[in-house]
């Protein structure tokens, strides 16, 4: 799973550094945070993680899915927790190269009741059904693949079904988010393109500067594009293929820098001047949740945040969420009643009653 600095790109050699908001205008339309509502979230403790390096976490049913991306550290990947209970019940995601199972993975989620990671490694999705494995030991055997090819790389991958999936971020094609089908390649489908995008455009530096993570809105109706090194995101509707670009608080744009690795090939990495615009979110039925940084990639508060700005599905902001401890992951039931975060110092899990 992706943190903010893992497109970092080592044997690079610099030539020339500007920004790259000097390259194009930003054609992002301002939006007013100036009344917005801000909510003091009260923490209260659930519980301890006993992970060592927990990255994210997710919500299905009465469970709270921890994960730990954790290169064949432990035996599984993603640890099981009853809410209720508050106690550890399973381990899921088998740590493994074999068939079913994974070593390490950019992105993970849920998809309906399916749990799924993007495995690079593999290039393909490796899934199950929770109902299934929630419970009792499951080995790899309950776990199914799904491959793509060719093999090309892709900034971020979710999974839909068992039949299809969205890439975004093909950086050496015009490729800015795909619909893919496993069986019939002739059936993937280009939803939206670098080069109708006047902000991005061909360029490849661009492209990289904007890279962005996905979440998909349960009805898998909407996606949400959100930007790593600006504080922006964009609207897809994946019926109608509309889109729009919503600005952040502070509107800024990527501060990222040209560099010539080892190949000879030109590519993007931070600078001096670089800043974390989102760095996780999570989604319900009704709002877009996003961990707000704004940070220089040098502070030592970068991978870290106390702040959540909440949007609507049409991109409107709708509150501000302040915590009193900076977290790494955040999870919100689908009624929006309940908020869980992670915290990195502590490796606990608190929450929160929002009480819409």
């Amino acid at each position: 799973m992706k943190k903010p600095g893992d497109l970092l790109f080592l044997l690079v050699i610099p030539i020339v550094l500007y920004s790259c908001a000097a390259m194009r205008g930003n054609p992002v339309s301002r939006t007013d945070f100036t009344n917005l509502p801000e909510v003091n979230a009260t923490e209260q403790k659930l519980l301890y993680t006993e992970l060592g390096t927990p990255e994210a976490m997710r919500i299905y049913k009465d469970s709270l899915l921890l994960i730990s991306n954790n290169l064949n550290r432990e035996t599984h990947h993603v640890r099981v927790f009853d809410i209720g209970r508050r106690n550890a019940i399973n381990n899921i995601l088998p740590a493994s190269s074999k068939k079913g199972g994974t070593l390490s993975f950019m992105s993970f989620d849920i998809s309906d009741s399916l749990v799924w990671v993007f495995d690079v490694a593999k290039n393909g999705f490796i899934a199950a059904n929770l109902d299934t494995i929630l419970h009792g030991k499951k080995g790899v055997e309950w776990y199914s693949e799904y491959r793509i090819t060719p093999q090309v790389f892709f900034y971020d991958a979710v999974l839909l079904n068992r039949s299809e999936g969205l890439l975004s971020g093909n950086y050496d094609t015009d490729e800015k988010l795909v619909r893919i089908n496993f069986s019939d390649s002739t059936r993937n489908k280009k939803l939206l393109s670098y080069e109708k995008d006047s902000l991005i455009g061909s360029s490849r530096i661009s492209k990289m500067s904007y890279e962005s993570f996905m979440l998909l809105r349960p009805d898998k109706k909407k996606l949400a594009l959100v930007t790593r090194y600006a504080d922006q995101f964009e609207l897809v509707d994946l019926e109608s293929g509309t889109q729009k670009r919503i600005s952040g608080p502070e509107g800024f744009s990527p501060q990222l820098v040209p560099f010539e690795d080892n190949t000879g090939v030109t590519v993007a990495t931070i600078g001096q001047d670089s800043r974390y615009g989102f760095l996780r979110g999570c989604v319900t039925g009704k709002f877009i949740y996003l961990l707000f940084s704004g940070y220089n990639v040098r502070s030592p508060r970068r991978f870290y945040s106390n702040t959540i700005f909440v949007f609507d599905w049409d991109g409107h902001p709708v509150k501000r969420i302040r915590l009193k401890n900076d977290i790494i992951g955040l999870a919100v039931t689908s009624d929006d009643k309940i908020l869980y975060t992670l915290n990195p110092q502590t490796k606990g899990v608190s929450f929160s009653v929002l009480g819409r």
